[in-house]
């Protein structure tokens, strides 16, 4: 065996620290392919999935204010948009005071379709968690929320962000 595999380098501060973002790559890239196999029977995409998931989170808002809130650009949070409207699931309406925005809700069948998959969502997630302790899930959780407060710039905006879940 040679020299250099024998000897094992023992993980810097620095590698540990960066270790977390390797994780949680490839947990959201994983969740992601689990995610698009529950939603594929249902013809949903992952965007128009969050959308589903998050407009009865986010009454009154404007698209701007929506695409930010789900981190999609404008034109992908219109294109899911256009194809939810397409297939019944949600109502886009002028706002009667500025007919420059407009207002985006769910139909009957997109509240159905957002409880149905929801469900599957919620049973992925828990057994993505099952066995964990509260404990460590409180100290992820508060690890996460000071990253995204970093990220955002300032603790109020991601305190909105995590509030609404």
């Amino acid at each position: 065996m040679s020299e250099a595999i024998k000897k094992v380098e023992p993980v810097s501060d620095r590698a540990r620290r960066l270790r977390i973002f390797y994780v949680a790559s490839h947990l959201w890239e994983r969740r992601d392919r689990v995610l698009s196999d529950i939603l594929r029977p249902h013809a949903l995409s992952l965007p128009q999935w969050r959308l589903l998931y998050s407009l009865p989170k986010l009454p009154n808002r404007t698209m701007n204010e929506v695409a930010e809130f789900l981190t999609l650009d404008r034109t992908s949070l219109t294109r899911a948009v256009d194809k939810l409207v397409q297939r019944g699931l949600l109502l886009r309406t002028e706002v009667a005071h500025d007919r420059r925005l407009t207002e985006i809700t769910l139909t009957a069948a997109g509240r159905a379709l957002r409880a149905d998959v929801l469900e599957q969502n919620v049973e992925l997630y828990e057994r993505l968690v099952e066995g964990l302790d509260s404990e460590s899930l409180d100290v992820a959780s508060d690890v996460l929320e000071v990253m995204l407060e970093r990220l955002v710039g300032h603790r109020a905006g991601a305190r909105r962000i995590v509030d609404i879940y």
